[in-house]
C-alpha cells in the first residue's frame, strides 16, 4: 500500500533457486515517493539475481551496499529484510539490514524475531543481522515494512494469530494486515506499507 499514488519505496521479490531454497525478500528504500522507490526496487532486483547466481545472504548485501553508493552523488539507502527456507529440511535462514522484526506464526502464537541492524547504502561497511529457525508445515514466516509497524506490533501479533486462527491464506493475510496498518493510520498514512506472508506446505504427502 503506497504512501504516493504511482510510487512505492518497498519492493518484494519470491523466488526459488536451483539448490533447493526458497526465498522471500522485502527491501524498502529510505523515505516515500520516487527516490524511495528507485532505491528500493534496485536494492531488491540486485539482490535476488545474485541469490539465485548462488551468492550468500551476506555477500549480496555488500554487492548491493556498493550498488547504492555508487548510484549518485545523493546519499542512498534501503533495508533488506530476507528469508531463505531450505525445502528439504525447514531451516529458515534470516538476514535483516535495517529491516523490521520477523513474525513467525507457530501453534496458532505470534512470536517476534529481532535485532538491531542499519540500511544498506548507509555505511561503507554492511551492519547487518543473521538468524534462524526451523520451520514446521503450516507455520507461517511474516515480513513487513516499517508503514506496517506505526502504530505498534501488539495488534499486528493479534491479528496474526486471528487470522491464522481463521484460516484465512497467507494472500489473505497479507491483504488484511496492509489494510488494517492503513486504516490505523488514516487516509494520509506517512509511508509505505508492505506485508508478505511465507507459509510452508508439504509438497509430496
Amino acid at each position: 500500500r503506497s504512501a504516493h499514488e504511482g510510487a512505492c519505496g518497498d519492493a518484494v521479490e519470491q523466488f526459488c533457486d536451483c539448490f533447493g531454497n526458497a526465498h522471500l525478500l522485502l527491501c524498502d528504500g529510505m523515505g516515500v515517493g520516487r527516490p524511495a522507490a528507485i532505491d528500493g526496487t534496485l536494492a531488491a532486483t540486485l539482490a535476488a539475481r545474485l541469490l539465485k547466481a548462488g551468492f550468500c545472504a551476506d555477500s549480496a548485501a555488500r554487492l548491493v551496499n556498493v550498488a547504492l553508493s555508487l548510484k549518485s552523488d545523493e546519499e542512498s539507502g534501503a533495508t533488506m529484510d530476507l528469508v531463505s527456507v531450505d525445502l528439504y529440511t525447514g531451516r529458515a535462514n534470516l538476514f535483516k539490514a535495517g529491516a523490521c522484526p520477523t513474525f513467525v506464526i507457530r501453534g496458532g502464537k505470534a512470536h517476534v524475531l529481532d535485532g538491531s541492524s542499519l540500511p544498506v547504502g548507509i555505511l561503507e561497511q554492511v551492519v547487518g543481522q543473521q538468524d534462524s529457525t526451523n520451520l514446521h508445515e503450516g507455520e507461517w514466516i511474516v515480513l513487513v515494512s516499517d508503514g506496517a509497524l506505526l502504530d505498534g506490533s501488539g495488534w499486528l501479533c493479534q491479528q496474526l494469530e486471528l487470522c491464522a486462527a481463521c484460516g484465512n491464506t497467507p494472500q489473505e493475510t497479507a491483504d488484511i494486515v496492509a489494510d488494517m496498518a492503513r486504516n490505523r493510520l488514516g487516509s494520509q498514512h506517512p509511508d509505505d506499507i508492505t506485508v508478505a506472508v511465507l507459509s510452508l506446505e508439504r509438497a509430496v504427502k
